[in-house]
């Protein structure tokens, strides 16, 4: 039996009635080798950072500052201001807050003041001053919280370290979420060492720089606080989006 050749009825399949998309579908069938439509190319849109504003340095610059100054202050304004267990619990409910803004001795204090600095610099002005007090008080207060309720044993802190470590996640994990690869990698970084310290005591050398012990504990507390802080700032935002 010879095969039929002849005509068949041609299948319109819908694209007849619709010329823009034949065309296109034309379009990408004669593409060369190794080439994707144009459709399939385009960037993954990424969302802007806020406008950058020198008023949105006024909080970190404004702490920098404060501290400097209360360490400037010597011996009698750490005594008044340093977080000890005894005194809160007895009628300072203050210490909680000012525990975080006088240190140890100036190395101590200068560590942590360049570690502001650093993190004020990746978030690079973006944030708004009102962000910044939010942040700073609300990861102030949960570490000094934590402290009392969850470490008896801690009778006496000082230093910005903890709530440092809370900015750090603050900033870069919404920035990691964006894509920025570099906020992911030190994210990824201040993470890991968060955990080494859980399971590692600090070296004497480091002991020694800062002049007493380093109070791990606080600084797994900011981390924590941080990422309460980030996921209660994302819900706010997803609510007045709904």
């Amino acid at each position: 039996m010879k095969p039929d050749f002849r005509s068949r009825p041609h299948r319109d399949m819908g694209l007849g009635q619709n010329p823009a998309k034949t065309k296109s579908i034309t379009e990408h069938l004669r593409l060369p080798h190794g080439q994707f439509p144009k459709s399939l190319n385009r960037p993954r849109a990424v969302r802007p950072l806020p406008q950058r504003s020198f008023a949105n340095w006024l909080v970190p610059i404004g702490l920098v500052c404060l501290v400097l100054a209360l360490q400037a202050g010597g011996e009698p304004v750490y005594e008044v201001l340093r977080y000890e267990r005894a005194a809160v619990l007895g009628g300072q409910p203050w210490r909680l807050l000012s525990a975080h803004a006088v240190h140890l001795g100036w190395v101590h204090c200068l560590m942590n003041v360049g570690g502001l600095v650093l993190c004020a610099a990746f978030a690079a002005g973006t944030l708004s001053w009102r962000a910044w007090a939010t942040a700073i008080v609300v990861l102030a207060l949960g570490v000094g919280m934590l402290l009392l309720v969850a470490s008896p044993r801690a009778t006496n802190y000082a230093g910005l370290s903890g709530v440092l470590y809370g900015l750090f996640i603050w900033v870069l994990l919404p920035r990691a979420r964006r894509g920025d690869r570099v906020a992911l990698i030190v994210l990824v970084a201040i993470l890991a060492r968060i955990g080494w310290q859980m399971f590692h005591p600090p070296a004497e050398v480091q002991r020694a720089l800062i002049g007493g012990e380093v109070m791990v504990e606080a600084h797994l507390y900011g981390a924590l606080c941080a990422l309460a802080l980030c996921l209660w700032q994302g819900a706010w935002a997803y609510l007045r989006r709904a």
